[in-house]
């Protein structure tokens, strides 16, 4: 493990909280977190350490922190060997972290660093998990109305699991993060998972603020498979729907192929022999319908399968850059 992880402090003692930052192609906003950072943990009575986790960049992020790690004992770089997503960096700076408290900062700089003493007090206090709940969010149009319908839906999904307008940034206990180590589940939702794990949980209202520089990394595409991926890890509500929908559909047309029954049984005895029922628009019309029910239904089951598919598999979360790999 040596070759894969870059880090000064290994003769120091251990920490009293650890700071895990994933990052992708941040080059241009990593030296003012550095520097926020660093004044965050100088202010700080209490030791800790900060874990960069490159998620295979392929700017001159690392460049930057290979630059610095030298004076900055309290920081350390783990390199992985390709980009693997969030939320298996942050699996990754959980398993490399020492301190007795983790917390969670995304290097964008749209959470503030500056909290950070405020969530350790509050651990100090007794909360095993303290989440950072936005009261205000820069994104505005079509991206601002889907966070804000996902945040809406999935506490609704989830029987409100996690606070509403909450993300990664937060903090949980060394036994939280162990216990959701112990964890084998590959489609890791980590800021619900901390606080079905935890305990006694602590609320950090904050402002979000815009990115310090570069452009957002999660697309659309990439936010949507995110969410999906919270709703199905910790909601049966996708399967449940199925249920409903067939409902919906079937009632209908079990009423519809009543009152077709009752006409024809009726034209037997003498009523309504002038009025004619259209065969192809009644098929076209159930046969659309129950097919498109049909369909939903199997996509949502195939989404749960290949979750179990993927279980099964053990893949590891990660794999490490290995000391002499080419940098791409």
């Amino acid at each position: 493990m040596d070759g894969n992880l870059q880090t000064p402090n290994s003769g120091l003692p251990l920490p009293v909280f650890s700071v895990i930052v994933p990052f992708f192609n941040e080059q241009e906003v990593l030296p003012q977190l550095v520097q926020r950072l660093g004044q965050v943990l100088r202010a700080l009575e209490a030791a800790g350490e900060v874990v960069f986790v490159d998620d295979g960049s392929t700017d001159g992020s690392v460049e930057v922190l290979q630059a610095v790690l030298p004076r900055l004992p309290a920081f350390q770089l783990v390199r992985l060997r390709r980009n693997f997503g969030l939320q298996s960096a942050y699996r990754a700076g959980m398993d490399h972290a020492r301190g007795r408290a983790l917390i969670f900062l995304d290097a964008d700089l749209q959470d503030p660093p500056e909290r950070i003493p405020e969530m350790l007090q509050a651990w100090r206090g007794g909360a095993d998990v303290v989440v950072g709940v936005r009261r205000s969010r820069p994104e505005r149009g079509f991206r601002g109305l889907c966070l804000r319908l996902f945040h809406e839906l999935f506490h609704r999904c989830t029987g409100g699991i996690m606070p509403k307008n909450s993300g990664t940034f937060g903090l949980m206990d060394r036994t939280v993060a162990e216990a959701v180590r112990s964890m084998p589940e590959r489609n890791l939702f980590l800021p619900a998972l901390r606080i079905w794990a935890g305990e006694r949980c602590a609320i950090l209202e904050y402002d979000r603020s815009g990115r310090s520089g570069g452009e957002a990394k999660q697309s659309l595409a990439r936010l949507f498979a995110y969410a999906w991926d919270g709703v199905t890890s910790f909601s049966e509500w996708p399967v449940r729907f199925i249920f409903f929908a067939g409902c919906a559909v079937s009632l209908p047309s079990f009423g519809y192929a009543g009152a077709l029954l009752a006409i024809k049984v009726l034209q037997w005895m003498g009523w309504f022999r002038s009025l004619e029922v259209e065969g192809f628009t009644t098929i076209a019309v159930a046969v659309l319908c129950l097919g498109g029910v049909q369909l939903m239904s199997i996509g949502v089951l195939g989404e749960y399968i290949s979750r179990i598919y993927k279980e099964t598999k053990g893949r590891p979360h990660y794999l490490l850059r290995q000391e002499g790999d080419p940098a791409r």
